[in-house]
C-alpha cells in the first residue's frame, strides 16, 4: 500500500508549516493526485487516519482529494490532449506530461 509512502513524503513540509506560523490544529486538507499515482481512495483514506494518529495537530482533519486525468503538452506546438501518444494537431510525437502525474497540497485550512 503505497498510500502511506505518499503520506510520509507530504510529512517534512507539513511539519515545517504548522512550525512555521504556530499552528495549534489543521482542519482541512485538500491534495491534488494524478492518475498514474496509482492511489486507491479507500488505502489513501486509510493512510491518512494513520497519518492523523501520528499527528497531533492532524487529528480533527478533515481531507479532501481530487484526481486529476493524464494530459499531455505537446513539445512542438503546446497543444494539449489526452489519450494520445502523437499531437492530434501537428501530429508530432513525443509530448510532455501536462497532468496525472502529481501529488500536491492545494489548500490547507488552520485554527
Amino acid at each position: 500500500m503505497h498510500e502511506f509512502g505518499l503520506f510520509k513524503l507530504l510529512t517534512p513540509a507539513l511539519e515545517k508549516y504548522t512550525q512555521d506560523e504556530n499552528i495549534r490544529q489543521i482542519t482541512y486538507l485538500k491534495l491534488k493526485i494524478g492518475e498514474l499515482k496509482g492511489v486507491v481512495p479507500e488505502h489513501l483514506e486509510h493512510a491518512f487516519e494513520h497519518f492523523k494518529e501520528e499527528h497531533p495537530k492532524f487529528r480533527s482533519c478533515v481531507l479532501e482529494y481530487e484526481i486529476s486525468k493524464v494530459s499531455f503538452r505537446c513539445s512542438a506546438c503546446g497543444e494539449l490532449f489526452n489519450n494520445s501518444a502523437v499531437c492530434p494537431k501537428c501530429g508530432a510525437g513525443f509530448p510532455e506530461f501536462a497532468s496525472g502525474d502529481e501529488f500536491e497540497i492545494v489548500e490547507i485550512r488552520k485554527e
